[in-house]
């Protein structure tokens, strides 16, 4: 009888540990999908269009850093003409407020300071906190941005200069954070 109860006990504390770090990995799983609410887009590079003036470059994923950690949760769509010397970047970032996401898209225009058979590259375009250039590979496919400090002093946080490329979403994902 004593060694039935002995077995039992065993067998209770095994389950005990085996719910435990199954409740401990579906937590972790919670959390990752907090954190990542949201599928992003797969990544996509499409040049169009006559080689010359008509031509068009439209590209979309995801902004990673070249560290492989992910910037805020940012998705990115990036139309580039030719015929206007212009690139076109619509981004919707998802912002955390009181541990709701809140969902903000902003627009933001490129003059393009060249444009070859290998790369576009545009002019660094200001912002408030930053300036930012991009850089399209043709050949490649891959689209870059540099995101230069603040010269802000006192407004903005000091941050380092930095470089992003667009990638797949679900990449953000799977990165160290």
């Amino acid at each position: 009888m004593r060694d039935l109860y002995s077995l039992i006990r065993i067998a209770e504390i095994v389950a005990i540990v085996g719910l435990s770090i199954f409740a401990l990995l579906t937590y972790r799983e919670l959390s990752a999908l907090r954190k990542f609410p949201v599928s992003l887009p797969s990544y996509e590079f499409v040049v169009s269009g006559e080689p010359e003036p008509g031509r068009i470059v439209h590209t979309r994923g995801t902004w990673i850093s070249e560290r492989g950690t992910p910037e805020p949760l940012l998705t990115t769509t990036i139309e580039c003409r030719k015929a206007r010397m212009e690139c076109t970047e619509s981004a919707a970032k998802v912002i955390f407020m009181d541990g709701r996401g809140l969902l903000e898209s902003v627009q933001t225009g490129f003059e393009i300071e060249r444009w070859n058979e290998a790369e576009i590259v545009t002019k660094p375009a200001p912002g408030q906190c930053s300036s930012r250039q991009l850089v399209l590979d043709l050949k490649e496919k891959r689209a870059i941005s540099r995101v230069s400090a603040s010269q802000e002093k006192g407004i903005c946080k000091e941050s380092p200069a930095k470089t992003l490329e667009l990638v797949n979403g679900y990449k953000v994902r799977s990165a160290p954070l």
